[in-house]
């Protein structure tokens, strides 16, 4: 079963059918499963430092896998096999390094966009009010137009245990 916060997140994105995504921290792969649940000809990849997450996200997605809409890489964002891959979308629930090392962090994000494309970056953390969600989507803006994303939206929901902040930012 889905997190409300996962699927409210993948409603977030908007995916469209012919969408190419990137999810950074995928975990168990639930939100791919929800990502590919809206892709058609789109494609989504997902990275996680951890192979037993790895592992548990591609047993999950197996059909997705098979049917060319998924693939998993395992290892660390900034230093992920990408290839020459471009993404219109790059996801990340939950993930730190994007505004505790966000030099690196966001310039690889940033290398990794297609034209147009946007970088969406979700938290949620137990205890917070909404005050607290707002005022650390208002920080990360800060953080992602000093790195290079100056185009940036704030989102929020007021979802248990606490509300989820995100912040959608396109390269600039």
């Amino acid at each position: 079963m889905a997190s409300e916060r996962l699927t409210w997140a993948v409603d977030v994105l908007a995916v469209r059918p012919g969408d190419r995504l990137l999810e950074v921290g995928c975990g168990h792969g639930v939100a791919v499963a929800l990502v590919c649940e809206r892709l058609g000809a789109g494609h989504i990849t997902a990275i996680d430092r951890s192979a037993t997450m790895i592992a548990a996200a591609e047993k999950r997605n197996r059909a997705h896998v098979e049917a060319g809409r998924a693939a998993f890489v395992t290892g660390p964002f900034e230093t992920a096999a990408l290839g020459d891959a471009r993404f219109d979308k790059i996801f990340a629930v939950h993930v730190a390094a994007f505004w505790r090392e966000p030099a690196e962090t966001l310039g690889r994000a940033r290398a990794l966009l297609a034209p147009g494309g946007a970088l969406y970056l979700f938290n949620q953390t137990p205890g917070w009010s909404g005050e607290d969600a707002d005022g650390f989507s208002r920080r990360l803006a800060v953080v992602l137009g000093e790195h290079g994303f100056p185009a940036v939206e704030t989102v929020r929901a007021d979802l248990r245990p606490a509300p989820v902040a995100g912040v959608i930012a396109r390269s600039g």
